[in-house]
């Protein structure tokens, strides 16, 4: 991964932006009943996740992982008592023994990442063992790409957003499909990172994609498409219209092999 071209121009606005969903992010909790006794955190971040974790369910060892060494850094600031790697070679916990729960992270993996790193992401996360594998992000169903609302896009064309949105037309190009309009809506308020943001892309790979990855080694416990409430509230606000597309999948997969 090109850790230059991922690089966050505001962490401060950045990192305060994922606390939002903070408690979305421990959706696997109780929905989860074979023994284990690790949890994995991938693309950690500062910690914040496992910070708040910690408490609330402290019969748990928690580990976090982030391929950004500043990130690892905050985190063992942030959360001194649990263990963090920026190495994923270097982690020391039973696989077996452990969740990995990966949340906004896909979407990274594949935005930013070659097709042999995809390879090895997918062959860390269904590969190594781990009793548990919980996704979260942002994702797009194949099945509801559809022509875009054109009520819905001159809305938004005739806002104060407009210029906001002709700079991502002219990096996504000219928006065609409802898919890129919801593209647009997840991160038009996201201008201090403006840069990264609008080459990111968020719906990298369908829901259908993802749920063929699931190999026979792992059975699907857990399934939920929806649209973030955060997001359906500003864009009311912002725009007057309700959003129905489902922008997020929240999955959980048991090893059974």
């Amino acid at each position: 991964m090109d850790t230059d071209m991922n690089r966050i121009s505001d962490l401060d606005i950045y990192l305060t932006r994922m606390q939002r969903s903070i408690l979305d992010k421990m959706f696997f909790i109780d929905k989860v009943f074979e023994p284990f006794k690790y949890i994995l955190d991938f693309g950690c971040a500062n910690g914040e996740l496992i910070k708040a974790m910690k408490p609330m369910f402290p019969d748990y060892k928690y580990t976090g992982y982030d391929i950004s060494r500043e990130m690892i850094e905050a985190a063992r600031k942030n959360v001194p008592d649990a263990q963090f790697y920026d190495n994923w070679d270097k982690i020391d916990i039973p696989f077996e023994d452990s969740l990995i729960n990966i949340s906004s992270t896909v979407h990274e993996v594949y935005s930013y990442c070659d097709e042999k790193d995809i390879d090895i992401f997918w062959n860390r996360v269904f590969g190594s063992g781990f009793r548990y594998v919980a996704i979260r992000d942002m994702m797009f169903s194949q099945a509801e790409d559809i022509p875009v609302r054109k009520e819905q896009l001159e809305i938004v064309r005739n806002s104060s957003y407009a210029e906001w949105l002709k700079s991502f037309e002219s990096v996504r190009g000219k928006i065609e499909s409802q898919r890129q309009l919801v593209h647009f809506l997840l991160k038009y308020k996201y201008t201090q990172n403006w840069d990264r943001e609008v080459h990111e892309n968020y719906f990298s790979v369908y829901t259908e994609e993802l749920l063929k990855r699931i190999p026979a080694s792992y059975r699907l416990v857990y399934k939920d498409v929806f649209t973030l409430p955060y997001t359906s509230w500003q864009i009311r606000k912002d725009f007057g219209f309700e959003l129905t597309d489902h922008t997020h999948i929240k999955i959980i997969m048991e090893r059974i092999i």
